[in-house]
């Protein structure tokens, strides 16, 4: 007993004179003696126990708050891996247990020292965390417990919302983003895995990944990766294409019209702004304004108008000038010929009517077909056939008596031709027959030289030549009387 007193330093002062009585004569107040072996083992195990209580007092009141902050019951998360601890005391062991009253339960893993543990809850419910401490001497303490309350995780269900177009941007504060999630969450939303940074736009959210951090009334909380798509906007470059002459189209879907454009985009054609109505002859367009959707794999679109420039072609009117007579030629450049077409042609002549290969001699034209184009300052042109058209003269040929006598009578004749018509003239003769036909009867009255002229006509077109033959008129004999004797 007397190592008890000297190892705790016992002071006299604690030892009620009952007990004395009962101490070895080392430590005992009136120096009794004689005290029997069965009693001396009781009185070993009562004063031990005492000292370690004193002992435990006295440490308890050095270290009022424990190991950790905090006393009393304890709610904790499921999953949560927390510490717990009573004050050590030198030379004590703990046994620690978990045992579950509503479905509670975790995992204990012992500290650095014996008086602390941690445990993983990993059921929820309520639980019962007990210790029990055993002393150096082999006293056993009272058990010292806690009720523990393992809150279930809280479910938090991240749906990512559908992808959007720049410059648009997302809202993930939409309930749609979290349903299906356990009802009642705090939802927080931030930057990083370990919601440490908090995401102070949530509403309107561009391109990345960002945390939501659901938490239940209990504290518990998940947090959850959310990812926002913005797909950037498609640059659509618009040309317009170069102007046309009517009656000309123009084809809207050449690479030309949206070169320069974001590569890849599917291109559509509408005839208004917001392209709700399609044009379904983008390939054949006819003026106007219309307009391109340009879209990506992403859905991602621009629309561009673009527009189409068709000038009227300009109205070339040709009179076909007057027949004439050859050898007579043609002006194709007189004002009566292209009377009543547009003003300000320009006016070209050619010999095909492609107009590519020039007529060099249009104030001189002869008989054929021409071809004049119309040019207005647009470049937009017109072209048509002019005809000209030179008439043969007709051919006569005079025949007949020469040379003549005086008072004599000749036949004189030019072929026959139908639709023609025949005006004579005679020198130093008399037409006694046969004017307007083509055979007359002439009577020579002059001698010398006579001649005899046909001008030949041709009715339906008025071109007329002249033959003419010579005669020789000799005169008669001049007789003298006849004498007589």
């Amino acid at each position: 007993m007397n190592n008890y007193y000297k190892a705790y330093r016992i002071p006299k002062s604690i030892i009620k004179p009952e007990m004395a009585e009962h101490l070895s004569p080392a430590v005992s107040t009136n120096n009794k003696t004689h005290i029997k072996t069965k009693e001396m083992k009781a009185l070993n195990l009562f004063l031990r126990c005492t000292l370690f209580l004193l002992l435990l007092a006295g440490n308890m009141t050095a270290k009022a708050q424990g190991p950790y902050p905090n006393t009393g019951n304890h709610d904790v998360c499921l999953g949560a891996t927390e510490p717990y601890g009573v004050v050590l005391n030198a030379g004590s062991t703990y046994n620690w247990t978990v045992t579950p009253l509503a479905g509670g339960n975790g995992t204990i893993t012992p500290g650095a020292t014996p008086n602390l543990i941690t445990i993983n809850w990993t059921t929820a419910g309520t639980a019962t965390l007990q210790v029990v401490e055993s002393n150096s001497f082999g006293c056993i303490g009272d058990p010292v417990t806690i009720i523990v309350t393992v809150h279930p995780t809280p479910t938090l269900v991240i749906t990512n919302p559908p992808p959007v177009c720049a410059p648009a941007t997302v809202d993930i504060t939409l309930p749609a983003i979290t349903a299906g999630s356990t009802a009642g969450l705090t939802l927080t939303y931030w930057t990083d895995a370990a919601a440490t940074i908090p995401f102070t736009t949530p509403t309107a959210a561009t391109s990345g990944t960002y945390y939501i951090k659901g938490t239940s009334a209990a504290g518990c909380f998940d947090i959850k990766p959310v990812t926002v798509t913005v797909n950037p906007a498609p640059n659509l470059v618009i040309t317009d294409p170069p102007g046309v002459c009517a009656p000309a189209t123009v084809d809207i879907t050449v690479a030309a019209v949206t070169a320069g454009s974001t590569a890849g985009l599917t291109l559509t054609y509408w005839t208004d702004a917001a392209a709700t109505i399609p044009y379904t002859t983008p390939t054949a367009a006819t003026a106007g304004t219309y307009y391109i959707k340009g879209t990506t794999a992403a859905g991602c679109f621009d629309i561009k108008p673009v527009i189409v420039t068709i000038t009227p072609a300009p109205v070339l009117v040709i009179t076909n000038p007057a027949a004439v007579c050859d050898p007579a030629t043609v002006d194709l450049t007189l004002a009566a010929v292209t009377a009543g077409s547009t003003p300000g042609l320009t006016l070209t002549y050619w010999t095909d009517a492609a107009a590519t290969i020039p007529y060099t001699t249009p104030t001189a034209a002869t008989a054929g077909t021409y071809y004049i184009k119309g040019t207005l300052a647009g470049g937009c042109f017109d072209i048509q056939p002019v005809t000209v058209t030179v008439n043969p003269l007709p051919t006569p040929a005079v025949t007949g008596t020469d040379p003549v006598c005086v008072g004599t009578t000749a036949t004189y004749t030019t072929a026959a031709v139908a639709g023609h018509g025949y005006t004579w003239t005679v020198t130093g003769g008399t037409i006694t027959a046969g004017q307007g036909t083509n055979s007359i009867t002439v009577s020579w009255t002059t001698a010398g030289a006579g001649n005899v002229s046909v001008n030949e006509t041709i009715t339906a077109t008025g071109c007329a030549a002249v033959a003419n033959k010579a005669v020789t008129v000799n005169p008669k004999p001049a007789t003298t009387p006849i004498t007589h004797n």
